[in-house]
């Protein structure tokens, strides 16, 4: 069964592979001229709408390291507190399990603001940046959870 994907999935998938410079978070290759080989995998479910556009809930996986990950929920979890730290991966966990229905307004607000940042994770990589960059969504959607000194690499 294929994943139902719309204009908010399109661009937050690009969004977190671009995060990364075309790179799989697990294993390091480099996929840019593979770009089909390089999913957006989502630590929680994507049907929990409280985190499926959270930049801390999603990870750039080559196809490999993404079926792996999923077979094994432990070595994801693991993977998931080395990249943004234990507490992050906690406060997704327990913000995903929070009903939420999000409004048209909302996701307008969403979609304009993962185009406004895809747009200015390109104009970094154009203009040399090839380290792991961050984005962000809007603050009420992100409901506060961010990286703590100490946290991640």
């Amino acid at each position: 069964m294929s994943l139902k994907r719309d204009k908010w999935d399109a661009v937050f998938s690009q969004l977190v592979r671009e995060r990364t410079n075309w790179t799989c978070d697990y294993c390091g290759r480099f996929f840019h001229h593979e770009k089909q080989k390089l999913h957006c995998s989502h630590f929680k479910s994507r049907r929990h709408k409280s985190t499926r556009y959270h930049p801390y809930n999603a990870f750039a996986h080559c196809v490999g390291c993404h079926r792996k990950l999923e077979e094994d929920p432990h070595e994801f979890t693991m993977h998931a507190n080395i990249i943004y730290g234990e507490m992050t991966i906690d406060r997704v966990a327990r913000l995903a399990s929070i009903p939420v229905r999000l409004k048209p307004w909302q996701m307008d607000d969403i979609y304009q603001h993962m185009k406004t940042e895809l747009e200015r994770l390109q104009e970094l990589r154009a203009g040399g940046v090839t380290c792991r960059l961050g984005f962000t969504l809007p603050e009420w959607y992100q409901d506060g959870i961010t990286y703590r000194m100490g946290e991640a690499t």
